[in-house]
């Protein structure tokens, strides 16, 4: 593979993605290679990949998930989860994609954004909005998530921010630059 500006960006976004997912968890090693391991890389090579809906992204979405999930899992690892997969590639793709060259194209808005204990905590205390589902967000761990759970905390999530709205706006709620 040709060191070009695609792999220079994958490199740092794998790591970046892999630095987020882990917290005590497993090494980026093993994180770069569950995350190498999907089609998320080749999907994302291809100029046609950038225009995509969110149903086709959710589709994409949990496939690299599940296999994210099943890669580590062979590896005999204990504490995988939905939730850790989903976490390292809206990192991945938030590197990738989101703040990168195709911030303007359709992927960037669907993709999910990353869910960690500081946005849902920044959420639940938010003056900005009422929301019945504030509650959940203060007890909900990201590390716990399974896929069933990780889409239904999405939908409460797309509550906050209008669906004509990319995703990334949700980020106006993680404030860990701030303090």
């Amino acid at each position: 593979m040709p060191y070009d500006h695609f792999e220079h960006r994958h490199r740092f976004a794998v790591w970046a993605g892999a630095r987020a997912a882990q917290r005590g968890f497993t090494t980026v090693k093993n994180l770069r290679d569950a995350l190498e391991a999907t089609s998320i890389r080749k999907y994302l090579a291809q100029s046609e990949s950038v225009e995509i809906d969110a149903k086709t992204f959710e589709d994409h979405h949990r496939k690299w998930c599940n296999e994210i999930v099943e890669f580590l899992l062979r590896r005999g690892l204990n504490g995988v989860t939905f939730g850790r997969a989903a976490k390292l590639v809206a990192v991945y793709l938030k590197a990738m994609v989101v703040v990168g060259e195709e911030a303007r194209k359709s992927l960037a808005g669907v993709a999910h954004p990353p869910i960690d204990k500081l946005l849902l905590q920044n959420l639940a205390s938010s003056h900005n909005f009422s929301s019945d589902y504030k509650s959940l967000w203060r007890s909900t761990a990201w590390t716990n998530l399974n896929e069933d759970d990780y889409y239904k905390l999405l939908a409460t999530l797309r509550t906050v921010i209008p669906v004509t709205e990319p995703w990334w706006k949700l980020e106006q709620y993680w404030t860990v630059t701030n303090n």
